[in-house]
């Protein structure tokens, strides 16, 4: 019993070993990874946590364009050549005589080449219009290039379709991206 228990010991030990060489040849791959990482404008400013404020025209599939606003927040995580940005937006909009609002949880995907940070994006969450006063799934899905000029100042345009089920409300939104500060 006392060599099997040895035995059954020597093998946790190797495996444990194993595991930690293993993961110790796979840390410095990581962090060399860290190192490839860009160190420009559009990478500094898509990365670690991003507010942001918009204001937009929506232009629905008939009838007068309206206006509206948001705000966002999004946390950017490098992930190859892409930035990974899972966040939020509220956004409140005058439309046809109606007010329409939206709490979404967003994901973004950003591309930054150079000086270029070309994004797609999209969100799900509550939305709300009213006259009538009616509610559904709200969702939107888009994206934009954005310009970084040094580090900063960034401009750009954004293009979203938006839509909010069983209400009727769907349109498209198009705004300017500009950001100072970088």
């Amino acid at each position: 019993m006392a060599k099997r228990s040895e035995r059954a010991s020597g093998r946790g030990a190797r495996l444990i070993s194993c595991a930690l060489l293993g993961a110790g040849s796979v840390w410095p791959a990581s962090a060399a990874a860290d190192d490839s990482i860009p160190d420009t404008a559009a990478w500094r400013s898509n990365t670690g946590v991003v507010t942001g404020l918009g204001f937009m025209l929506l232009l629905p599939p008939d009838g007068n364009a309206g206006v509206g606003a948001d705000f966002s927040a999004r946390y950017g995580m490098p992930a190859g050549p892409f930035i990974l940005a899972p966040g939020a937006l509220i956004g409140g909009y005058y439309l046809q005589s109606r007010f329409v609002g939206v709490l979404m949880g967003t994901f973004r995907v950003t591309a930054p080449l150079g000086p270029l940070a070309p994004f797609v994006q999209g969100g799900i969450g509550p939305g709300f219009i009213t006259k009538p006063g009616d509610g559904g799934a709200a969702w939107m899905g888009g994206g934009g290039l954005v310009v970084h000029i040094g580090d900063v100042v960034a401009i750009g345009v954004e293009i979203d379709y938006q839509a909010i089920t069983g209400t009727g409300y769907e349109t498209w939104t198009l705004g300017p991206t500009i950001a100072i500060g970088g």
